[in-house]
């Protein structure tokens, strides 16, 4: 399964790290690494959250749909875990759908998270009149509770995807990401650019295979093996990747979208018959994991993960991903604070905080931050 999660994506860069293009230090010995600690202490946690993506092994879907003789459905959903990575290029292949399917001009929107946003962004910047309608809305949606560091992660099974969803995934991800470097220099969207660290606890033979998007969209990857450099880990990647802090980003474009003209209104979905019921003829489907109990996806399967914020430290400019015995650890850095995760559990429905995985997040980043913070 490739990168299918984070464990599978921190076990395989070792792999990436010696693909085509990126760089393997050698020669004479440099200097070791130094990193700012990150102070784990129990009082400096905020809250611990739990959060469900919607995940499917075949990947998201968008396609149109034909619900009844007078409304037009287009699907926008099934994101895993990269609703924000993939969004305005999945926003832009369901608006592509959309022109093909309708000639409707009154547009609504299913759902105020990322993709609901977004796509009703890109409708409005086409000249349609959109509505969204959603139960909760910002900063009260699954997007919220995203890491949102940019990384197609838990998004498909490779045996179970086909080569036109492949060709739709490339063209996301690469739509998504170029677009999101223009938002890097406006702070009212919190979006930049951080240092980010695969630390491997082995190297793995042979050679590595780049990512299907493309390694490009990955700039100053550097593959290490150096451990004496490297808090004795045998295989390091460095690389620069985008974070989105997602409290700032959905509210600035939930403003995108009023001061585009948008309607945003409170309502919530139990049947398909609710989605009949709405005035317009043309609607854009982004409701997530709800897409399985309205549209009868049953493929549609929750990934549980859980985070835990600490609060923040501004010389934290930097996040990591690495595997343990007990499971995958990673951490980001946003504005607001300190992001701590690290678990996937697939089939889990509960949103209930496991106090138990929290006090392994924390003592694993803790022993990982006594090992390489200076």
């Amino acid at each position: 399964m490739r990168r299918r999660d984070l464990l599978k994506l921190a076990g395989g860069a070792a792999a990436v790290a010696a693909a085509p293009g990126l760089v393997q230090a050698q020669g004479e010995a440099a200097p070791a690494v130094r990193l700012p600690k990150l102070d784990v202490s129990p009082d400096r946690v905020t809250r611990t959250i739990v959060g469900l993506r919607p995940y499917r092994p075949a990947g998201f879907v968008v396609a149109a749909e034909r619900l009844t003789r007078r409304k037009t459905v287009v699907h926008n959903y099934g994101h895993g875990g990269c609703g924000i990575t993939l969004s305005w290029g999945t926003a832009a292949l369901a608006v592509t759908e959309a022109l093909g399917a309708t000639d409707e001009t009154r547009w609504a929107v299913m759902g105020a998270g990322v993709n609901g946003l977004t796509t009703a962004l890109m409708l409005l910047r086409r000249g349609f009149e959109v509505t969204i309608y959603a139960e909760d809305l910002p900063p009260y949606t699954t997007s919220n509770i995203a890491a949102a560091v940019w990384g197609p992660a838990t998004i498909y099974d490779e045996a179970s995807v086909s080569d036109a969803f492949m060709a739709q995934f490339v063209y996301a991800a690469r739509y998504a990401q170029r677009t999101f470097q223009h938002y890097v220099n406006d702070p009212s969207y919190g979006v930049r650019w951080i240092d980010e660290y695969y630390f491997q606890r082995r190297v793995r033979s042979g050679p590595g295979e780049p990512p299907p998007e493309g390694a490009d969209l990955y700039p100053g990857s550097h593959g290490y093996r150096e451990p004496d450099r490297w808090f004795g880990f045998p295989s390091v990647l460095a690389r620069k990747t985008l974070m989105i802090d997602p409290d700032i980003y959905l509210r600035a474009l939930m403003r995108d979208v009023e001061n585009a003209g948008g309607r945003i209104v409170r309502r919530r979905f139990e049947s398909i018959e609710d989605v009949e019921r709405l005035d317009e003829r043309a609607v854009m489907n982004c409701t997530g994991l709800g897409s399985r109990a309205l549209f009868g996806d049953e493929a549609m399967i929750p990934v549980q993960g859980q985070l835990t914020m600490l609060l923040p430290q501004p010389e934290i400019n930097y996040g990591y991903v690495t595997g343990t015995d007990q499971g995958t650890l990673y951490m980001f850095p946003r504005q607001s604070g300190i992001v701590l995760g690290g678990t996937h559990k697939r089939g889990e429905f509960s949103t209930d905080v496991d106090w138990s995985e929290r006090d392994r997040m924390l003592a694993g980043h803790a022993a990982l931050a006594n090992r390489i913070g200076a």
